[in-house]
């Protein structure tokens, strides 16, 4: 996996991205949709994540269609800035139809809309985003994310993001769901525990709040359930990342080692992972229980 940190100083600012588990019923229980990353890019190069990506200037454009207004979408991210919160919430669903074709809209979408999205976004000059759904007819569903949460970049990192994580309900549409076969190069819809034990056994590559939140809802038994879940405000949680033996290990937010831990709210989670040739693993404080 793709990644690189400096202790010499901090790394630069973190970007304001978002990602979006788009989950549905499988039968044997909750399914998300997950792509792997192609191993040249920059950022968790080969890891499997869920679709995202930075938020781009055209998110916050006052005239791209939604079904909540920058008031509604800052109240729901507990959020005091409304046009940067209504930008998140573009951005997520903009990335959604990118890198998995799922186009999560209010009202009607048309056959073959989201792959005429997905190639008209990838193109070089095209219209606007707003116009291109106006084009479909579309207006984007901000009121269909739920804030699941928020996880920022180590600051050892030299590549930072501020990530807003979002969960979906998936539509009809999204069982033709594929990666875009350039950043992203296989795609499939996985049960969270099955992701995870892939990765403990080495067979695919996820990064710490993927890890994590996988395990946050590998206990659901339906998609109902976890759009229903009570959460609480959804706050920044950054890891920190330290020396250990002779690679790296990095702490999250509840590990009792870390610099400003928190209360612990479920004992049984993963909080520390181990940076090991190219992959992470649990660390020793990841297998409590």
């Amino acid at each position: 996996m793709t990644i690189a940190f400096s202790f010499t100083e901090d790394g630069p600012a973190a970007r304001d991205a978002a990602t979006v588990l788009v989950v549905r019923d499988g039968p044997r229980g909750p399914e998300v949709f997950m792509v792997k990353r192609a191993a040249a890019v920059r950022f968790m190069g080969g890891a499997y994540v869920f679709p995202g990506g930075r938020v781009d200037a055209e998110d916050a454009a006052p005239d791209v269609p939604c079904d909540l207004d920058a008031a509604a979408c800052a109240a729901r991210l507990a959020a005091d800035e409304p046009a940067k919160a209504r930008a998140l919430h573009v951005a997520a669903l903009r990335e959604c139809v990118e890198e998995s074709g799922i186009v999560l809209a209010a009202g009607e979408v048309r056959d073959g809309a989201g792959a005429r999205l997905r190639a008209a976004l990838e193109g070089g000059a095209r219209p606007s985003l707003a116009s291109l759904l106006a084009r479909e007819g579309l207006t984007l569903a901000c009121s269909a994310l739920m804030p699941w949460s928020r996880w920022v970049t180590p600051r050892q990192e030299t590549k930072r993001f501020d990530a807003r994580f979002f969960l979906a309900r998936a539509p009809e549409s999204a069982a033709s769901a594929v990666h875009d076969g350039g950043e992203t190069v296989a795609s499939e819809w996985l049960r969270p525990a099955d992701a995870v034990a892939r990765a403990l056994a080495g067979e695919i590559v996820l990064a710490p709040p993927t890890w994590r939140t996988l395990a946050e809802i590998a206990s659901a038994t339906s998609v109902a359930s976890l759009l229903t879940e009570q959460r609480a405000p959804v706050l920044p949680l950054e890891p920190v990342v330290r020396p250990f033996e002779d690679t790296l290990a990095v702490l999250l937010p509840d590990d009792r080692e870390h610099p400003r831990a928190v209360s612990v709210q479920d004992p049984s989670l993963p909080t520390r992972f181990i940076y090991r040739d190219g992959t992470w693993e649990l660390g020793f404080e990841g297998m409590r229980g």
